[in-house]
This record gives C-alpha cells, structure tokens and sequence, in this order.
C-alpha cells in the first residue's frame, strides 16, 4: 500500500483551476520564443538545480548554478559539492529531454538508472542499488530520529507498485486527478519508500519534475516547483513531519501535503510569470541601450546577464556572442569603457559585473513585475496547527544508515 491522494476541498480545487490558468498562460507567452526566452529557461534550470540541491545542504551560487547548466567550469564551488551539482544536472537534463519523448516509458530501471547518474561519482553511495539494510533520517540540531523508513525488505516490492500506479496513470490519462496531485504523490511516495541509502530528496524531487514535465501543459523548466522547495526548506520539512509522523503509515492523510505542492505550483508560477514580464521589459531597455551607445548588438546576452548579478567570463561571452576571443576581448573592453562593466582579476579569472548604472536599469526593468499573491491566505497558521504536538525541525536534516 502507498499514500493516497485526498479529496480536494473547494479552496483545493480553486488553486488547481488558477494553476492550470497560469501554466497556460505561460504556455503561450513562451511558445513562440521570444529573445530573451533560452535565458530565462537556462536560469529557471539553474535555479531549479540550486533549490533542490540546498535542501541536502549542498550550496551554490548563481553564477556556479549557471555555469552548472552550462557544462562550465565553476567560479567558487568545491570539488565535492560541483560532483553533487554536476551529477543533479545530468539527471535533470535527461528528465528534460524525456518530457516529449514518444517512445517514453516509465519503469524501475528509469528510476534507478537516474540515481546512477545522480551519485555516480561516489560509489561508495551505492548509486543505482537499492539499500540493504534499514534507514533513519536524523535531525542533527535536536538529535533525533524524525523519520524511520520501511524495512529494505519491502523497498522493491513498493517501488514497483509506485510505479505501476505511475504507468497506469499516463496510459490511461487520469482525468480524476490533477497532474500536480499525481505529481506530488509521486515525491511523497519515493521519498518516504527512502528506496536508496543517499540522494532520496533529489531522486523524489527528480520524478516530480518527470511527471510534470510528461504533461505537457508548459515546457518542463516552466513546471517545475524546486526552486521554490529549495527556497522553503523549513516549510518542506515541516510538513514532511505532518505526513509520515515519524514511519511508514501510508494510511495517514496527505491534505497537508498536497496543499503544500499546491502553494509551491501557484507561487512559482506567479514567479516565472513575473521574471518573463521583468526579462522582457529589461531586454527592451538594453536593446535601446546599446543603439544608442553605439555598441553591438551581440553583446546584449552578456549585459542581461551582468544586469541579473550575474559574473561574466569572457568564455561565456564568447559563447552567448558568436564570436571569437579577439572580438570578445574588444567588446568587453568598449562595455567597460561606455561604463556598462567593471573587470575584476587578472588574464584566465578575469570576470565582468555590472556597474552601478547597468544595475539601475535591472532595477526600472523590475516595476514591471506582477506582484504575487498568496493562494492560500492562512497557510502557515494552518501547517503549524496540524503541528501542534511537535518540536519544529531544525531545518538541516541528515540520512543514516545503521
């Protein structure tokens, strides 16, 4: 037996039915793509990479998230987190890449597979295995334990009912439930099985995304919630503590849950929304910028960037361009003259911010943003009640293995 889904109230079913508005809605601002659409989907990935990797405690910057997405070298990141980073992209690539896939089939081998690429750089982690023995998730901070999985025994055996139930799901095309609903059982599902001894989070928060992205109702990177699970971890674990209460009982309810996932697809839409409207009216000003100063064209993608926070490398200037290094080093020379960028280090590490006047125009480009409301009003006061008779977590939460 698995969780189950519960009976959506009408407050429930209002948010799927402005949900599903905004997905569409972005469905059709972003089908004909406009120009600055390849780099708000490149940094909605980032971002989504950077969100689900900090909740595990592996933290980057934007500039290494990007560079992450780009297949770029990191600019901070320590060899250990870039492997985490790195190996989250390529399973997160591959879910991309699997969203329109005709010849799609969801199985356990996908799953597993998935894993591998997640922590194949560290096999002592026993990447694309099943745990074989029992698992704890420990709150360091309180010291102790939260959460005790199934015994490894079942692991198998309810991995391939998730899946079947999954399969079953997009054959038949379920119209008795929302795809965020399914969604979200999904990851709740994977992650209290805690199928494998690491990287149960990311492999939960991965297979989300996946049944989000078969969908279909907007582009993959335009689904997915992990930016906003990554930047409400408290919330997340919190009410992770609500559902399973400390074991496997897939008999609890999951209305906290479900309206947790809910909250997350309503924000981060209205948020993609407003970066779209922000990006367009940014791009606009920079175009005039640059006609106006006399500056090339191509040189646009690199102060978008720059204007977002963003350090430039020249490599990546180069790349964004079409140009070669010799045209690259004029360009950037003439931004930082017309006083757009300022250069910091020397020769290989050299990169390019944006000085105080190119931040300016981010910040005018921003007034044109779409604030974002709360869909459900009460939400937190709600989640704590449902709490009541528990210690807060801590935040930072750590899986053993005994």
């Amino acid at each position: 037996m698995l969780f189950q889904e519960p009976v959506l109230d009408e407050r429930d079913l209002r948010v799927v039915a402005e949900i599903d508005e905004l997905r569409f809605a972005l469905r059709q601002d972003t089908y004909a793509p406009k120009k600055w659409t390849g780099v708000l989907r490149r940094n909605l990935l980032a971002k989504a990479i950077q969100g689900s990797n900090s909740i595990e405690g592996y933290d980057v910057n934007a500039d290494d998230a990007v560079a992450a997405v780009e297949e770029d070298e990191p600019l901070d990141a320590d060899v250990l987190t870039w492997a985490e980073i790195t190996g989250y992209r390529s399973a997160m690539s591959y879910v991309l890449q699997l969203a329109d896939d005709p010849h799609f089939s969801l199985d356990v081998s996908l799953l597993r597979s998935l894993h591998y690429m997640l922590l194949s750089h560290e096999l002592t982690k026993s990447p694309g295995r099943y745990r074989s023995g029992p698992v704890f998730v420990k709150d360091e901070r309180l010291d102790r334990i939260v959460y005790e999985a199934p015994p490894f025994e079942m692991v198998a055996g309810l991995v391939e009912e998730l899946v079947l139930d999954l399969r079953g799901a997009e054959t038949l095309g379920d119209a008795t439930s929302s795809v965020y609903v399914r969604a979200a059982m999904a990851h709740l599902n994977l992650v209290m099985i805690h199928p494998f001894r690491d990287g149960n989070g990311r492999m939960a928060r991965c297979l989300q995304t996946l049944v989000l992205s078969r969908d279909q109702v907007a582009a993959p990177v335009f689904s997915s919630i992990e930016e906003f699970l990554g930047a409400n971890t408290e919330d997340y674990y919190r009410v992770l503590g609500v559902t399973g209460d400390g074991s496997w009982q897939p008999q609890r309810d999951t209305t906290a849950w479900i309206r947790f996932n809910l909250r997350a697809h309503h924000i981060q839409a209205q948020t993609v929304r407003a970066r779209n409207e922000e990006s367009a009216a940014l791009w606009t000003a920079l175009e005039a910028l640059l006609e106006s100063r006399g500056l090339p064209e191509r040189a646009i993608n690199g102060l978008f960037d720059a204007a977002q926070g963003l350090r430039l490398r020249r490599s990546r200037y180069e790349r964004s361009a079409g140009v070669e290094d010799r045209t690259a080093s004029r360009d950037l020379t003439a931004l930082v003259e017309a006083g757009l960028l300022v250069a910091e280090g020397e020769t290989r590490a050299r990169v390019y911010r944006a000085t105080e006047a190119l931040s300016r125009i981010r910040v005018d480009a921003r007034h044109h943003r779409t604030p974002v409301v709360e869909p459900y009003f009460d939400f937190r006061g709600w989640l704590v009640a449902q709490q009541s008779n528990r210690v807060p977590p801590s935040g930072r939460q750590l899986t053993l293995e005994t």
